[in-house]
């Protein structure tokens, strides 16, 4: 096992020394890439890979409501149908059952600021999920191109012994070769997972967006409802 490690660590370095001076710069757009792709993924938490994301908040207007497919709350009054939704939202966790039962509470304090504050509270979070991400396009854009500049170095490299030596010795022009080969293999390995992963980071957070938006409709209906009957009660 120690001599495996050893050998694919030696084969990591010839690599990476194979592959000339662009080797450093892919490298470096990769884990800065990656690392700003996995802080989007933590910021949003286990709703990335939930499959339930889009059942969310009809569950939660069925809670409010008092619809049958809450057991439970059919019968309850409008305060112990908003409590078991909090508590139901709160036991699933999750980006966007956080934000949906804050939007409750907010509107259970004080429903006449609800709308305003509920705007700069989405305008919030969905600036905060998508914090960094610019900078993981970018870097899914730039490695491929730093490979193709280790492939005009690596071949001028090769030019450069071709009209040295000629072109009898085909290993004196390995080198140039071998550099604009591997650049261009490392860049692509870093840009083809950068791309796809960022897709699916972008596709789920425009379906949180929409969510949170149809929640917080659901929501000030419910509460501009409750508060009509209220006004009209004798």
């Amino acid at each position: 096992m120690t001599n495996t490690y050893y050998i694919f660590i030696e084969s990591l370095r010839n690599t990476y020394e194979a592959g000339g001076v662009v080797m450093l710069p892919i490298l470096l757009s990769g884990v800065v890439g990656f690392y700003f792709l996995f802080s989007s993924w933590f910021r949003i938490g286990s709703d990335f890979f939930r499959k339930d994301i889009t059942k969310v908040v009809r569950r939660m207007q069925r809670g409010l409501t008092g619809e049958r497919a809450v057991v439970g709350t059919e019968s309850s009054s409008d305060e112990q149908r908003v409590q078991m939704t909090l508590t139901n939202l709160r036991k699933r966790g999750g980006f966007l059952s956080r934000e949906l039962s804050y939007a409750i509470e907010i509107a259970q304090k004080n429903y006449d600021e609800f709308r305003d504050y509920m705007q700069v509270r989405m305008m919030k979070s969905v600036r905060y999920m998508e914090q960094g991400n610019h900078i993981v396009s970018v870097m899914a854009a730039a490695a491929p191109l730093l490979g193709l500049l280790g492939t005009v170095t690596g071949m001028v490299s090769t030019f450069e012994v071709i009209t040295l030596y000629g072109n009898q010795n085909p290993v004196l022009m390995a080198d140039g070769i071998s550099e604009a080969l591997i650049s261009t293999q490392s860049g692509l390995l870093i840009a083809f997972p950068l791309t796809l992963m960022k897709q699916r980071l972008d596709e789920r957070i425009e379906i949180l967006k929409q969510e949170m938006e149809l929640g917080a409709t659901v929501i000030d209906n419910y509460f501009a409802t409750r508060a009509g009957q209220r006004h009209c009660e004798p």
